[in-house]
């Protein structure tokens, strides 16, 4: 080849290359410019993926929280009277939805408000679980979370978010030396607990949270102290309250059986078999309002023939006033039999200064078989003769005044006659709307069997004890 041709194929050859370079440029920038977007993809996914792995330890407290705040609720629904497992359920639920929602990475706003939640929660919580009253102090925490709440769209959201955590914080404060000082073992270790985590919640001086670290690093995470802290505070709470209320679950269940045992003992006392006395029918009811109650009866043979009626209700309810009949009860089995007057009066000379300032009311009858009674009255309700009250002088209840004499007052039963006894319980039965039996309702009920008076005054609102004793005179 010669000099010219070689030197025109090595120019070309330079022209060539250079074109080839120029338009291959525009495609190797194109697909430059298409991967830095792909990179720039992929390192935010990295980065999110690097928060959400950091705030797995968010998400573990969410649950953990959630499952002990379930339980609570649980035990509250079952035992109403610990309101503690109420208020430390629903803040432990507050402070999961706090969590769940710094884990799921929500904006600033939403996750504040739990924030200003557990801020309302949790005064109240302390005051349960250390068994400290409530009083005013309380509303004011109430009506500044309120006030957040109204806010929650707010520009100001987050400055009253602030204010009304520090006001709960403070209160807690003042109420964590009560429980220390006043406790018992049980209040302070729950106070110990609780300060262990106010100590973390607390905005203290840089300088201490450099000695004392809010977080720890476990297993490649990050753990914050605090809601470990509020972990083994609730674990705590939690025991000593179940084992109080297995504790009084077991007390109840013995004064169950104690006044079981009473009810029956007392059932025994008062349903002795009436006598048998030719020419009368004698019927009885008696319905407690409680497991035990405050009225009594007594039929007795009386000396010479005839019958001894003895009916009379107890100041009070319940097992002390179960209590004052069984003495009632016990002096009547020692006192001799006597005229109704003079049985009475025995009888108050006995219980004068031993029902510790409550009182009985008592009336005795004698009814031959003939017809013939006497009746004395002691502050009891006049007897119902067919469906008309008997007028008959009535005297102080017993154990008011010691010697006190009775006025007896007779009467006649003719044959098919219906004499009907019974307690206030019937007179002030209630009904839903607050309304009395009433003396008119008892005067026209009167005469039928003593069941049916006592079911009705039942159903119409049973509120004290009911007795009703009905004796009809036989025909020959």
């Amino acid at each position: 080849m010669t000099a010219a041709r070689w030197h025109n194929f090595r120019i070309g050859s330079a022209i060539s290359i250079i074109l080839f370079c120029l338009l291959s440029l525009p495609s190797a920038y194109a697909q430059s410019a298409s991967a830095t977007p792909s990179l720039h993809s992929l390192q935010q996914q990295v980065t999110q993926l690097t928060q959400r792995v950091d705030a797995t330890g968010s998400l573990v407290y969410a649950v953990l929280l959630t499952f002990m705040a379930m339980a609570c609720l649980t035990l509250w629904w079952n035992a109403r009277i610990f309101t503690a497992f109420r208020s430390l359920g629903l803040y432990l639920l507050a402070v999961a939805s706090a969590f769940l929602a710094l884990y799921i990475n929500a904006s600033l706003r939403w996750q504040t408000i739990p924030i200003i939640l557990t801020s309302l929660l949790l005064p109240e919580m302390c005051a349960d679980v250390l068994g400290i009253r409530k009083g005013a102090w309380i509303w004011l925490n109430r009506i500044a979370v309120a006030i957040a709440l109204l806010l929650a769209w707010s520009p100001w959201l987050l400055l009253v978010g602030r204010i009304t955590t520090d006001i709960s914080e403070l209160l807690v404060l003042a109420l964590l030396p009560i429980a220390l000082i006043r406790g018992d073992a049980r209040k302070r270790l729950i106070a110990a607990a609780l300060t262990f985590v106010w100590f973390f919640r607390a905005p203290l001086d840089p300088a201490v949270r450099r000695i004392i670290p809010l977080g720890l690093h476990i297993g490649g995470w990050r753990w914050n102290v605090a809601p470990i802290g509020l972990v083994i505070f609730s674990s705590i709470a939690i025991a000593i309250f179940v084992r109080q209320l297995m504790e009084d679950q077991r007390e109840k269940e013995r004064l169950a059986g104690e006044l079981e045992a009473g009810r029956a003992m007392q059932q025994m006392m008062l349903g002795v078999q009436p006598p048998a006395i030719p020419g009368l029918r004698m019927e009885s009811a008696y319905q407690p309002a409680g497991e035990v109650g405050g009225d009594f009866f007594q039929l007795l043979p009386a000396p010479g023939g005839g019958l001894l009626v003895i009916v009379g209700d107890v100041s009070g309810k319940g097992l002390r006033a179960a209590m004052t009949v069984a003495t009632i009860l016990g002096v009547l089995q020692a006192l001799p039999p006597a005229p109704p007057a003079q049985l009475l009066r025995a009888l108050n000379q006995a219980l004068a200064g031993r029902l510790h300032g409550g009182l009985a009311t008592c009336c005795v009858l004698r009814i031959d078989p003939g017809g013939n009674a006497l009746a004395a009255n002691a502050g009891h309700l006049s007897p119902y003769l067919n469906g008309q009250e008997l007028a008959i002088e009535s005297g102080l209840p017993l154990g008011i005044v010691e010697d006190i004499e009775y006025a007896e007052s007779s009467f006649r039963l003719a044959p098919s006659d219906q004499l009907t006894i019974l307690s206030d319980g019937v007179l002030e039965a209630r009904n839903s709307s607050g309304e009395l039996y009433g003396f008119d309702r008892t005067r026209v009920i009167s005469t039928q069997s003593a069941e049916a008076i006592a079911k009705i005054a039942q159903s119409f609102g049973q509120e004290d004890d009911i007795t009703v004793l009905t004796l009809t005179l036989t025909p020959a």
